[in-house]
């Protein structure tokens, strides 16, 4: 099947796009990204689509990088659509703060669009096996075997069962030019020894990989709905119990670690059979701060910190009447109470988040991220990485 036709059924089935839908679309110049741009294009009319391409710089291959966003910004004007540009240096930062930059820049582009729905990101089926490949070879459960969602929020993913070759020959047949990371033939990166080396001698049919993740999706949509319905937790099958307490704990803005899986079953047992304790005290070992060098941490940066920019002492310790903090991603300066609240945590919840200050205020609330002058930047040397002890990643 063509590239079109299999993107129509993709997103048919998750009912990803709707008409008069604005859509942000991620371009970062490969042929997956031009692809998809060429595809909403074509379909825009008929859909009364308003589409703005969002292309990140991340400077990590010098005037290569440079080139990648110069073919972007001729593209978008040829093709007539807007398109927003972040520069960035990331010469010395991993791989995953490059993906979280990314993302948080379609999520701002988005939110101070009026009338931005949807983020549209060019993964495909390839870059789906890929995924449940390094998942497996890190112990995953079911969920991570789903791999790569077709839908998350407000991101969609019309590709997500088209095949590289399929991309490939979409672009050969409209006569598409893109560009080529120089980087993709490196194997010591896993992902790129796995799409390099693993995947063309597995020789898996593209139908066969297609029901396997409509099947994995079903199973786990179906485990999640069963979980939130649950009445009595603690005497549930062991599937069905974890993801009740994880979401328990996503309801409380707590990170679902496995030390606060096993906290929060702790003090279920401890009170009434079956009944959900709304509040998970702290414990003095749940934190600790490491100062890094060199390089970003691997996790997600909203628990990272510029240590360049905490004022004085970082300590954990009660919040005050009156804190208020701009988050690292948020609009400006709000209350403790606002952030919360926005976030549906309830009062008698927010008495037990962690939060860490320095002399100058908030600098970081547990389920939100760190503050905005405290965030990470290109310009950071040194990162001061909150991490919950016994957390299983």
């Amino acid at each position: 099947m063509i590239l079109s036709g299999q993107a129509q059924l993709t997103t048919q089935h998750h009912s990803m796009l709707s008409p008069g839908d604005y859509i942000i679309v991620g371009l970062s110049g490969g042929a997956d990204s031009v692809a998809l741009l060429h595809w909403l294009c074509s379909i825009r009319e008929e859909l009364k689509l308003n589409l703005t391409a969002a292309h990140v710089n991340h400077g990590l291959r010098g005037q290569e990088s440079d080139d990648d966003e110069a073919f972007c910004r001729a593209l978008c004007e040829q093709w007539q659509v807007p398109i927003e540009v972040k520069r960035a240096n990331f010469m010395r930062f991993t791989e995953e703060a490059g993906r979280n930059l990314r993302y948080n820049f379609f999520t701002e582009l988005a939110a101070i669009a009026p009338k931005a729905t949807k983020i549209a990101l060019a993964h495909t089926l390839s870059d789906r096996v890929e995924t449940f490949l390094l998942n497996i070879a890190r112990g995953t459960a079911l969920r991570g075997l789903c791999s790569i969602p077709p839908v998350r929020q407000n991101i969609v993913r019309p590709l997500i069962d088209c095949t590289r070759t399929q991309i490939e020959g979409h672009c050969a047949a409209h006569g598409l030019d893109y560009r080529i990371d120089s980087t993709n033939s490196d194997n010591t990166y896993k992902r790129n020894y796995i799409r390099n080396e693993v995947v063309p001698r597995l020789n898996w049919e593209p139908g066969q990989l297609r029901r396997m993740f409509r099947a994995l999706e079903a199973d786990e949509a179906y485990l999640a709905q069963q979980a939130q319905a649950l009445e009595d937790i603690l005497s549930a099958p062991e599937p069905l119990k974890n993801r009740a307490l994880r979401q328990r704990l996503a309801e409380q803005g707590r990170e679902p670690s496995l030390a606060r899986l096993k906290e929060l079953e702790k003090q279920m047992r401890a009170h009434t059979a079956g009944t959900v304790k709304q509040t998970c005290p702290p414990s003095s070992h749940n934190f600790k701060i490491t100062e890094l060098t060199e390089i970003l941490p691997e996790k997600d940066l909203a628990n990272c910190l510029d240590y360049d920019t905490i004022e004085g002492v970082a300590r954990f310790a009660a919040r005050q009447p009156g804190d208020r903090m701009h988050l690292c991603n948020g609009a400006g300066r709000k209350s403790f109470k606002k952030l919360c609240q926005e976030r549906g945590i309830s009062p008698a919840v927010r008495g037990h988040l962690h939060v860490l200050r320095d002399d100058a205020g908030l600098i970081w609330i547990e389920g939100m991220g760190c503050a905005h002058r405290c965030r990470v930047t290109e310009e950071t040397k040194r990162v001061v990485k909150i991490i919950l002890e016994g957390d299983d990643g």
